[in-house]
């Protein structure tokens, strides 16, 4: 017996209660024009060879083919984790250490004074990772200010380490076998804005 712990999300159309996995599966086009109910399964056995346990069963054959296939692609990562570990680790020192004796400290961009960001604004160093902020203060704030963007940046030298120590990272982050405290590395923050962070 395997013992794991597999959610499955499906629907269940309410015209003729087929089940699939989302919407465009039953209808390909025109999808937002059909009911269906938003129905979730747990499965927590399987059979040694990876089918779903005649306990866990569901009534629906699709489900139970995905429960299987979200085991089995499990279980791949799961094998892959002490190599993946190994690794990230080794990346993370190689990208700390490139960060001695530079000068490291967050940047605050306004971006009205100084113009749009790129990384040719900061010689040396490269943006491994963007992100958009996503805060309630933007909507209803009373002033039309633009949501503020974070560029993650490592020096040029070891970006493929930090690169690919990001993909490892992002690969176990469901993982909760893998260690992301072991393989932590630094980087700076370029926050590019119009407004002050209060």
């Amino acid at each position: 017996m395997i013992k794991e712990t597999i959610t499955v999300e499906y629907i269940i159309s309410k015209e003729d209660r087929t089940a699939a996995l989302s919407p465009e599966d039953i209808w390909p086009t025109n999808s937002w024009e059909h009911e269906y109910w938003n129905k979730t399964q747990v499965f927590h056995q399987f059979k040694n060879n990876g089918q779903v346990s005649k306990s866990d069963c569901s009534g629906y054959d699709v489900v139970n083919r995905e429960a299987e296939r979200l085991l089995k692609e499990r279980l791949e990562l799961k094998a892959s984790t002490a190599e993946d570990q190994a690794k990230a680790n080794e990346l993370a020192k190689i990208v700390t250490k490139a960060f001695k004796g530079k000068e490291a400290n967050d940047i605050e961009w306004d971006y009205i004074e100084e113009g749009e960001f790129d990384d040719t604004k900061t010689p040396g160093w490269v943006t491994i990772k963007s992100k958009t902020s996503h805060s309630n203060w933007y909507q209803g704030n009373g002033f039309a200010n633009r949501p503020s963007e974070y560029h993650y940046q490592v020096p040029v030298e070891v970006k493929d380490e930090a690169l690919e120590l990001q993909g490892l990272r992002k690969k176990h982050q469901n993982d909760m076998t893998f260690d992301f405290y072991a393989c932590d590395y630094p980087r700076r923050t370029v926050r590019v804005a119009d407004h002050d962070n209060f």
